[in-house]
């Protein structure tokens, strides 16, 4: 299998080339803007490295949030576009799922974790797993509902927050998973011919210029 990945959904931008059961070539950079710019170079700079063509490719993978509705989209529309002009099936896979799954491969002995994930707002994108298994629903909770949860290990981009307005919890110390943990998430699964739903979890914040 060949997977073509790309992930922009938070404050980085990267893009991984995986086949024969690994990561053969990736990118990766932290940046707060500029994913739209930056993605597609580095499409082109791992599938040069990684010596495939397009049309070889299984399918593409994205990250489908929840993150910011920018940098969802930049990565949505990137990996649909390349998708219809080489005729390849998509895979999305969501960022809670992604953080989990580097948990299981870093820390194996840990069953139950809760993903926490910056809104830049008051409340974080939550979900709870347990050994990579979904218990609940992604959505947005606010700290006091994460308060109640006294039987898990916290991870994700959220937790230094957490901390600072509740106090100690137990975590684990995580980055934020790469275009690499997609391709490997996206292995497992079955691709389709059809968009990936994005995971927004919430409506865009607009704001209406009167007159």
């Amino acid at each position: 299998m060949k997977i073509l990945a790309i992930d922009s959904a938070h404050e980085s931008c990267s893009a991984a080339v995986y086949a024969n059961g690994k990561i053969i070539a990736s990118e990766f950079c932290e940046m707060e803007r500029g994913q739209a710019e930056a993605l597609m170079p580095m499409v082109q700079d791992v599938m040069g490295k990684a010596n495939i063509a397009y049309d070889e490719l299984s399918c593409v993978a994205v990250s489908v949030g929840p993150g910011s509705f920018t940098g969802v989209r930049v990565g949505l529309a990137a990996a649909d576009g390349i998708a219809l002009a080489a005729d390849l099936p998509m895979v999305g896979v969501s960022v809670m799922e992604a953080v989990a799954f580097d948990v299981s491969e870093k820390y194996p002995e840990t069953k139950d974790i809760c993903v926490v994930l910056e809104t830049k707002r008051d409340d974080y994108y939550v979900q709870r797993f347990s050994d990579m298994t979904p218990v609940s629903g992604p959505m947005a909770a606010d700290r006091e509902y994460l308060k109640r949860m006294t039987d898990v290990v916290f991870g994700g981009n959220g937790v230094s927050r957490l901390i600072k307005e509740i106090g100690e919890v137990p975590f684990l110390d995580i980055p934020m998973p790469s275009a690499e943990t997609i391709a490997q998430l996206a292995a497992l699964k079955t691709p389709e011919k059809k968009y990936p739903s994005p995971l927004y979890l919430r409506e865009a914040e607009v704001t209406l210029c009167r007159k």
